[in-house]
């Protein structure tokens, strides 16, 4: 009865793959130069630690319910949204009508850096940046890794959607994170003035938090500093933006040039990580650690295994994934063979830690790979970052091991 069950499941699951009318979510562009046979999720800890991942899973693909989050942490290339974003699009369209909503947002425009293109910041006021690259920084971090921080007495921020990828994300329930002294207080508005929303404070767990009586697709919020006699801050961390639909919510959390040592460094990572109830969390840390001249493969491991401890300690059920770095040069001359120091101490950490690994190097070919995507226009000229089709390719290659992860998943287990 087991068999037969699991069998109905996969067949289910075909029948609800192939049902959408845009291409079968599992194919990807084909290269000469991919290693299609290693695109795939190990596991050589307990695979029972993503149970409760693949049962959710279950539940949203078979019967449309519920949400499932997925945060992934990085440096510039999820900080960009490019890799993330198609993985996210991919996630979202995987069965019709279990898009969800869009999650994590930070705008980085406020902070005088890149910011993803999916949606565009506007803003009024002086801020001043914090990123989690500054180690020398005493400043507070949260799960985005960066904070912009004001003084003004009134300042503004609007977030609108664009692209083709988005066409817009509608959300009615907002989550500001934040850090403020009693002298400020934020505010959502909106130009329709026959909207109701409605205000708390959580000032244990840092954030504002508004629910619109319907949905919208556009953000406006205000800050304002209450008390004008004594120089107060407001100290904004992210912007959470959630909806009612059942669906994949996949949170991007990059920072240019982070590295694992860079994220230790975000003190309130875990209680804010809490807030986002992670199912499944993908660490994609390594290449800024690899390009440092005193790259030593023990204090890595070391980092990891305490991400790995701070995230369990606030989601113990969470599926963790790590993925190697992808292969990239130094100074743009030589192979940077620290990647497969990477990617050794990650293979280790899956069978001590109970997490799983996709070998992105191996994937992408190997040491010297990323000469023949920057000659298919895949990778930039740096060789060490990817052009947007690059990135989307990674996406895509990712979303396929992660979506047969789950088919193995439905064939072999006891539901």
């Amino acid at each position: 009865m087991i068999a037969l069950q699991s069998g109905i499941s996969a067949l289910l699951l075909s029948a609800v793959l192939s049902a959408r009318a845009q291409p079968n979510p599992l194919m990807v562009p084909e290269h000469p130069f991919v290693n299609y046979a290693a695109n795939r999720i190990v596991m050589n800890g307990d695979p029972d630690s993503w149970l409760s991942y693949h049962r959710k899973l279950d539940q949203l693909v078979f019967e449309g319910k519920g949400q499932i989050n997925v945060v992934h942490f990085g440096g510039s290339h999820v900080q960009a949204d490019m890799w993330t974003m198609e993985l996210r699009q991919r996630m979202q369209t995987l069965v019709p009508g279990i898009r969800a909503g869009r999650g994590l947002i930070f705008p980085y425009s406020m902070a005088r850096t890149n910011n993803p293109y999916w949606y565009e910041p506007t803003f009024t006021g002086n801020w001043s940046a914090v990123r989690n690259v500054t180690q020398a920084d005493s400043s507070v971090l949260g799960v985005a890794g960066i904070s912009v921080t004001t003084k003004d007495p009134v300042s503004e921020l609007k977030v609108r959607f664009r692209g083709e990828a988005y066409s817009g994300y509608s959300f009615d329930r907002v989550r500001v994170l934040h850090h403020m002294d009693s002298s400020f207080e934020v505010h959502a508005w909106d130009s329709d003035s026959t909207l109701r929303i409605s205000r708390q404070v959580n000032e244990r767990e840092g954030y504002t938090e508004f629910v619109y009586d319907r949905l919208v697709d556009t953000l406006r919020v205000r800050f304002l500093r209450t008390d004008t006699v004594l120089q107060k801050q407001f100290t904004l961390r992210g912007i959470v933006l959630d909806g009612p639909d059942p669906g994949m919510i996949v949170h991007s959390c990059g920072v240019n040039g982070a590295s694992t040592k860079s994220w230790l460094r975000c003190q309130d990572m875990p209680r804010e990580l809490a807030l986002l109830k992670p199912d499944l969390v993908i660490l994609s840390i390594g290449i800024n650690d690899a390009h440092d001249p005193d790259f030593s493969p023990s204090l890595y491991e070391a980092n990891y295994r305490e991400l790995i401890r701070r995230i369990r300690s606030v989601a113990p059920d969470a599926a963790i994934l790590l993925t190697t770095n992808t292969d990239s040069f130094m100074k743009r001359k030589y192979p940077n063979r620290n990647a497969v120091s990477v990617r050794d101490a990650m293979l280790r950490l899956s069978a001590n830690e109970n997490v799983a690994v996709w070998d992105t190097y191996g994937v992408m070919g190997g040491e010297g790979s990323i000469k023949l995507w920057e000659k298919a226009g895949l990778a930039q000229a740096d060789r060490v970052h990817f052009k947007r089709e690059g990135y989307a390719l990674l996406g895509d290659l990712l979303f396929t091991a992660l979506t047969e992860a789950y088919g193995t998943y439905l064939r072999t287990s006891e539901r």
